[in-house]
């Protein structure tokens, strides 16, 4: 992991979830010099208070290439976490393309033509999204690939491309497949936030959670820090090279199980039933996360009580509640 120590890192999209978790953990613990670029509609610049003095921020469109294309030739690292949310990915398919796949080739590209050649590697996060329904549990990175949305048939564009350029040309390349990561610094107020954002918020203020169906569909849940440093390892690592990692937990959980696991945080909870959502509606999800731990070394290290425990307390503060 000090393999990234001081190193420039050029994230885009660095204002979601994932990635401004990850700019504070490579400025608290690597000293990372950080450019971040993110055009600011889903999220605002307010997430990196604290640290924004210690990037240098740039509020784009990742396909603006020549507004950052210096950055490119002199990063060590790149991280392509922008994306379109899965949720909006049908209400403009094209914009999802472009964003999910477009912009991605066009950076691998430049950096073909450009022959630029100090990247170290190249990281491009994707979703487990991209397996569909799976007969086959928990499901491998050999399984097939089946996306039920746009946004997962984008991903996984966007995978293929990321690997082609290893494959063909040789820029360093890795992709990975997020499972369900929720956590600290998650947005309350997205309503696109994920099922435990949600529930912990509605915990919180007080309003019934709402579950979908019956409930009994499973997920695979990835607590934020397992992710970030997930993500870091599997840039710095040799063997991660022109391949393609799940990050998860390989623990099934339903959301009534998830239900009960709040309850041991929250008294008074109530509940309320609403029809299925077409969006990422599979029954069950549980990712195998073998082939990450044999060959880079990585285990989740926070179960999903304490996880959800940490964030709770974090919410509380977010939310004023005492």
């Amino acid at each position: 992991m000090n393999e990234i120590k001081g190193k420039k890192v050029l994230i885009l999209g660095g204002l979601g979830f994932v990635g401004h978790n990850l700019i504070k953990f490579l400025i608290d613990n690597y000293s990372c010099e950080i450019i971040c670029i993110d055009n600011c509609i889903n999220s605002s610049p307010a997430i990196l208070n604290g640290y924004l003095d210690k990037i240098t921020f740039l509020k784009l469109d990742a396909e603006k290439l020549e507004e950052y294309e210096g950055h490119i030739i002199s990063s060590d690292y790149i991280f392509n976490l922008a994306c379109i949310q899965v949720a909006h990915s049908a209400d403009d398919p094209l914009e999802d393309l472009r964003v999910n796949a477009s912009v991605n080739l066009r950076i691998l590209e430049f950096i073909r033509r450009n022959k630029v050649s100090g990247i170290k590697k190249f990281v491009y996060t994707s979703s487990c999204s991209v397996y569909g329904h799976s007969s086959k549990l928990p499901v491998s990175e050999q399984d097939n690939i089946k996306p039920l949305s746009h946004y997962a048939a984008t991903k996984y564009l966007g995978e293929r491309y990321t690997i082609l350029y290893n494959k063909l040309f040789g820029i360093p390349t890795t992709t990975l497949r997020y499972s369900n990561v929720y956590g600290v610094g998650q947005n309350a107020n997205n309503p696109y936030c994920g099922v435990l954002g949600i529930f912990i918020k509605q915990a919180l203020t007080g309003d019934s959670l709402t579950i979908i169906g019956d409930g009994e569909q499973t997920r695979d849940y990835t607590y934020i820090t397992d992710a970030v440093k997930a993500t870091i390892l599997a840039a710095v690592h040799n063997e991660s090279t022109g391949d393609t990692f799940n990050i998860a937990t390989c623990k099934e959980t339903s959301v009534n199980q998830l239900v009960d696991i709040i309850r041991l945080f929250v008294n008074d909870l109530s509940v309320k039933q609403i029809p299925e959502r077409d969006i990422d509606n599979i029954r069950r999800r549980l990712i195998d996360i073998e082939k990450i731990n044999t060959k880079l070394g990585w285990a989740p290290q926070v179960s999903l009580i304490k996880g959800i425990g940490l964030t709770l307390d974090w919410y509380k503060k977010e939310l004023n509640i005492v």
